[in-house]
């Protein structure tokens, strides 16, 4: 009995020591194995790309440096272009009334300006004075108003041989201005008036004001607020 016990420890001694010297780490050599049947590539494949890319970003912030510098001295330029734009089209006031600075002065086209703040337009055309009211209501203005003679002495400096329909007129109230105001009592030199005709108009010739039969056709003067930048 102890002959035939003594193979089978050897047996079993034999089989323990052949499963002792099994690999330790048999996950770790399946990985290895993976990765080297896997389709992962050298470094030296991706390096080409990864130089050019570099390349790339390096000539887009060399780019962008270069803009920047160049930007910086866009403004002298831009600011010259601006002025150069400002004499094309604006009409240079006295100053502005608030900071005592050159005012930019801007009219509609065709219309005209004699300093001040307001544009003047002088039709080519003859209309009847509600035509001619209407005509100055659609660019939203009004009828030349001679409330002074100041004004009256600039508008003729640029008057035509015309007589020009103006914003006053007779109503149940007398006569008065395009905005309401009412025609003063105290007699006026440049303004003589009938009260058998309804509407006025400038008779350029004088540079007076003279009452006419409303239906009749006359060329006619709008006005309206000019636009002001600093």
């Amino acid at each position: 009995m102890n002959f035939q016990t003594m193979p089978m420890n050897t047996e079993e001694e034999g089989g323990y020591s052949n499963l002792y010297h099994l690999p330790q780490h048999p996950a770790r050599h399946y990985m290895s194995l993976n990765i080297n049947k896997g389709h992962s590539l050298p470094f030296a494949v991706w390096w080409p790309a990864i130089f050019t890319l570099f390349v790339l970003c390096l000539a887009l912030t060399t780019g962008m440096l270069i803009l920047g510098l160049r930007g910086s001295k866009a403004p002298e330029g831009h600011n010259e272009n601006l002025q150069g734009l400002k004499e094309k089209l604006c009409l240079m006031s006295d100053a502005n009334s608030k900071n005592n600075r050159p005012a930019c002065t801007l009219c509609p086209a065709n219309w005209k300006w004699v300093g001040g703040d307001t544009c003047f337009y002088f039709s080519e055309k003859k209309a009847t004075w509600q035509e001619s009211e209407d005509f100055c209501f659609s660019w939203n203005a009004t009828l030349l108003m001679l409330k002074t003679k100041s004004k009256l002495i600039n508008i003729s400096q640029i008057l035509l041989k015309q007589s020009y329909w103006i914003g006053l007129s007779y109503g149940v109230d007398g006569w008065s201005w395009e905005d309401g105001t009412k025609l003063p009592t105290k007699r006026m030199d440049w303004i003589d008036l009938s009260f058998k005709q309804n509407c006025a108009y400038l008779f350029y010739h004088r540079s007076t004001v003279y009452s006419e039969n409303c239906y009749e056709k006359h060329p006619w003067i709008c006005e309206k607020a000019a636009v002001q930048l600093i």
